[in-house]
């Protein structure tokens, strides 16, 4: 009994051998085969789209065209003086992807709410100091994205991203000063023509430092007055302030 499974046994492990060199065989084979070129793919397919002019279109046809605007702004990064400007804009539309213009911000009067609260508490006026009171500069986009976005099943929001870097003036109550603003922004079209713009400008630009010793009492609690200091006497550096504007541009 013992030879017999013994001998079934050894059956089985050379047909086992036999099969597994039989398979390597063939595999060694099939590596092997030469496929002639012409029966090889030669193209490459891409997707089909069933109308190809309706994904290809682009709504907002801003090439060659003018648009004009309103903005309103706010400093994030100002500590004493007031933080809100409006102004407005004009652009022109080399092409799809680049455009130049020019804005205008006028700075609001007043004192942020902290430079307030020193001017309540502590009887420091920063209303001594200068103060910014507009801004003109010429403003170059690049356009980098336009795609659109899907608010319901028939309701379509066309949207720009740009990058923007400006150039001119900042002008302060006694003096002006070049000021470079570096910038990114999307506009978002609710129709072919009417968008809302949303910048975040970073500025830079000499301007005149408002803390200066013995130039900012007023008397208020019981401090000294300070004389009244002239716009001139405060020390001057270079400053960065960053700003987010809002406004709506139509498109001609």
């Amino acid at each position: 009994m013992q030879k017999t499974e013994v001998f079934v046994t050894k059956k089985v492990l050379k047909f086992l051998l036999s099969a597994t060199v039989l398979v390597s065989g063939v595999i060694a084979h099939a590596d092997n085969v030469d496929v002639p070129k012409d029966e090889l793919t030669q193209e490459t397919v891409y997707p089909v789209f069933d109308n190809p002019v309706s994904v290809k279109n682009r709504n907002v046809q801003d090439a060659g065209a003018l648009d004009i605007g309103v903005f309103g702004g706010l400093a994030l990064t100002e500590p004493i003086s007031s933080t809100t400007k409006v102004g407005a804009d004009i652009n022109y539309h080399i092409n799809y992807f680049h455009s130049v213009g020019v804005f205008f911000a006028k700075t609001s009067a007043g004192l942020s709410k902290d430079a307030q609260g020193l001017k309540d508490q502590f009887g420091l006026d920063f209303n001594r100091a200068p103060k910014q009171d507009y801004s003109l500069m010429v403003d170059y986009n690049y356009k980098a994205f336009y795609g659109k976005l899907s608010l319901t099943s028939n309701g379509v929001i066309n949207t720009t991203i740009y990058g923007s870097l400006s150039g001119g003036m900042v002008t302060y109550v006694h003096k002006s000063y070049p000021a470079l603003a570096i910038g990114i922004g999307e506009r978002f079209y609710f129709t072919n023509k009417l968008s809302l713009k949303l910048d975040l400008r970073l500025y830079a630009h000499t301007a005149p430092i408002p803390f200066k010793s013995g130039a900012l009492r007023n008397g208020t609690n019981g401090t000294p007055v300070d004389p009244l200091p002239s716009y001139d006497s405060f020390e001057e550096r270079l400053t960065y302030t960053t700003n987010l504007e809002l406004g709506l541009n139509y498109l001609f």
